[in-house]
């Protein structure tokens, strides 16, 4: 055999080898691509599982996404899943997971009750975000801070202040000896905190700090065993206390501090 049928023979060799080597990776692609869409089309959902609801009951859930055991797995999107599930304003986050096993798999994140919201003497569960979760219903007891009289939408500035004020309170776990703690006020300046009968000038900002100045006098007031009408935190180096007046008429009274954040008292007139 000549060279030039030797090198005929040798591309045509070359030519299988090549069409071999892209016939068969392209027959798997077909065959996964196929097997793909028949269990898109057809595997059915076998089992929901829900994890991290608390509130929300799972027929609740259930309720919301739609979707049943025996229905087609890949039939909803995640997306939409998702979607109808951040419908509740119980549901902050969700994670939808679907398994070739026919589970689906969703975890949700639900809000946490810090304050309720009472307007015109309906009360509602209202979370950190200032979000309202739903009205409470008849019977319930709830040990919550309430929020009064503040109007969510027509007063945003002073519900946000008091709502950031309610998460300071939550995180530092303050609670009251009766149980009740009230924030009212209509704007910023005057929110006030009444707790164990006491009213609390708290004002906008700085939370932490004024509840510091407010755990640094309560020794001292405890001590002396006063009773008293308020107390003003919104000043930045003090704390005003006004007492009233004991058995005699006379007011007790603490010296003034001279260091900053010290406090002053004020006669009551």
């Amino acid at each position: 055999m000549n060279r030039r049928n030797l090198r005929t023979l040798k591309r045509r060799k070359e030519s299988k080898r090549m069409r071999f080597a892209v016939f068969v990776p392209l027959c798997a692609v077909f065959a996964s691509l196929g097997i793909f869409f028949l269990i898109r089309h057809s595997m059915p959902l076998k089992e929901i599982v829900f994890i991290g609801n608390s509130h929300l009951k799972n027929e609740e859930l259930r309720a919301l996404i739609k979707i049943r055991e025996n229905d087609r797995l890949f039939g909803t999107s995640g997306r939409n899943i998702y979607d109808n599930l951040k419908r509740s304003p119980w549901i902050k986050d969700a994670v939808v997971r679907k398994e070739l096993t026919g589970r689906m798999l969703i975890k949700v994140t639900e809000g946490v009750p810090v304050a309720i919201l009472s307007l015109a003497g309906v009360p509602y569960l209202v979370d950190r975000d200032g979000s309202i979760l739903e009205q409470i219903r008849d019977g319930a007891v709830l040990l919550l801070p309430v929020i009064k009289d503040i109007d969510p939408y027509n007063n945003k500035g002073t519900f946000s202040e008091a709502v950031n004020f309610i998460k300071i309170i939550h995180d530092r776990r303050m609670s009251a000896y009766d149980g009740t703690m009230e924030i009212t006020g209509q704007r910023p300046e005057d929110i006030t905190l009444k707790v164990d009968s006491i009213s609390i000038k708290v004002g906008a900002g700085d939370f932490d700090k004024k509840l510091e100045r407010l755990e640094a006098i309560k020794d001292e007031i405890q001590k002396r065993n006063m009773t008293i009408e308020y107390i003003d935190l919104r000043f930045a180096n003090k704390v005003i206390v006004k007492p009233l007046g004991n058995a005699d008429g006379e007011p007790r009274t603490i010296p003034d501090s001279p260091e900053p954040g010290g406090y002053d008292v004020k006669r009551k007139r």
